[in-house]
């Protein structure tokens, strides 16, 4: 069993996992992730790259 060779190459697997979570699917920027509570208390999780892009868009729209 010494010197057997894994057929998976775990290292490519890590490598595109991380790759994949870094950028937003709808955005296409950065992952930005924030927890917002609301005013009776409720939690959503908001995505900050995509209200940012958003305001960008909006900032060069009106240049």
């Amino acid at each position: 069993m010494a010197g057997k060779m894994s057929k998976t190459n775990v290292a490519a697997r890590r490598q595109a996992r991380e790759g994949a979570k870094k950028t937003c699917p709808e955005c296409h920027n950065e992952l930005e992730v924030a927890m917002v509570v609301e005013g009776r208390g409720k939690t959503t999780m908001v995505r900050l790259c995509c209200e940012r892009a958003a305001s960008a868009d909006a900032s060069s729209a009106t240049a």
